[in-house]
């Protein structure tokens, strides 16, 4: 539980300074597996001076050193750029704990020069000494005064509390994910298919994410079971979904597309296609949006069209890689009841081809606005 204390003494230098040795650390391991390729990997693939099965099988392992290689390197540099989002909060959902810092180091320094005290946990209380008795109504008035004030920082101070915490959570989970399981880095690599390297353990995660997909179905989340259904049937194809009914069916979707719209109007007209944004369902919205949340969690969207003055044809495009555990994005774990999954273990099925992950991909109807 982070706290005043924690959240003002805490040394973001360090933070930065971890940051900046992995990214040191993906650099050089970059450079190893380019030197590896090289001199072991190419040579062999090449057949120049060996050949025959001994030889294709050494290639086959030396290859997957290779992956292995890159893949922790992969690692290394994600897990520099989730340090410094942390920090500084330019990753996607994530809060700056520098800003959260300085926030909480300001309104601190309010209270106290009001006259006001702040305990740890943000409460910012106001106490006068003075002879017992009633209270004057100019006293009345004074200490309703101050009161409403303090109380008016300490809702402050904690509302930056909470979202620190939510930062130390995150933090918390990514570390979890990045240092999970002996597959975290392996599972980096979406490509190593080989049904051969499945175990007993890969089964039974495969069985218990059948039961997710009954438990998705009997609540009414369909999308979500299909999509997870596609997933554990292990074709690969893309999937088509319903670019129009998911902007019916997700209020934050459909205030995301205004959003870009309203910059879209400030634009000469013309045709334009904007960039590729994120959005995603609020779970508090309702079974539609917990049935897109549970299928897609976040996704891709843009806008493209035609602009005339203040009148804007468009259609929304989406798109979203339907993939478990990729550790470099420092997904957290899944918790369905009495189901737990670490990440890593959902890629590995992957991995060993029991599942594969795919593209979604959408369009939707010609639309207007203004």
């Amino acid at each position: 539980m982070v706290d005043m204390t924690g959240l003002l003494t805490l040394d973001l230098g360090k933070i930065r300074s971890a940051a900046s040795d992995w990214g040191w650390i993906a650099s050089r391991l970059h450079q190893a597996n380019e030197s590896y390729t090289d001199s072991v990997t190419a040579p062999l693939k090449a057949g120049a001076h060996w050949s025959g099965d001994d030889a294709a099988e050494a290639s086959r392992t030396c290859e997957g050193i290779g992956l292995d290689i890159d893949a922790v390197a992969k690692e290394a540099e994600a897990l520099k750029d989730f340090l410094d989002d942390i920090v500084d909060g330019t990753g996607d959902g994530f809060r700056s704990l520098a800003e959260l810092q300085r926030q909480a180091a300001e309104l601190q320094q309010q209270a106290i020069g009001e006259g006001f005290s702040v305990n740890g946990d943000g409460e910012v209380a106001w106490v006068v000494m003075r002879a017992p008795g009633p209270l004057s109504p100019e006293e009345q008035r004074t200490e309703k005064e101050h009161n409403d004030r303090a109380q008016q920082i300490g809702d402050q101070l904690k509302d930056v509390l909470r979202l620190a915490n939510e930062v130390d959570g995150s933090l918390e989970r990514g570390l979890k994910v990045i240092f999970g399981t002996e597959d975290t880095f392996r599972t980096e690599n979406r490509d190593r298919l080989d049904r051969d390297d499945a175990d007993m353990g890969d089964g039974w995660n495969e069985a218990q994410l059948g039961l997710v997909r009954g438990y998705l179905n009997a609540q009414g989340w369909t999308d979500a079971a299909d999509m997870l259904g596609h997933f554990l049937d292990g074709t690969g194809e893309p999937v088509e979904v319903d670019a129009d009914r998911m902007l019916a069916d997700i209020p934050a979707f459909r205030r995301d597309v205004d959003t870009t719209l309203a910059e879209v109007k400030k634009q000469p007209d013309g045709t334009f296609t904007s960039s590729w944004q994120s959005s995603a369902p609020d779970t508090s919205q309702g079974d539609k949006s917990l049935n897109w949340y549970y299928a897609l969690n976040h996704f891709q969207y843009r806008v493209v069209g035609h602009k005339e003055g203040d009148h804007v044809t468009y259609q929304v495009e989406v798109q979203k890689r339907y993939d478990w555990g990729v550790p470099s994005e420092h997904r957290r774990d899944l918790d369905k009841g009495p189901l737990h999954f670490e990440q890593a273990d959902l890629a590995r099925l992957n991995m060993v081809g029991l599942a594969k992950d795919f593209d979604v991909k959408g369009r939707s109807t010609t639309r207007t606005a203004g």
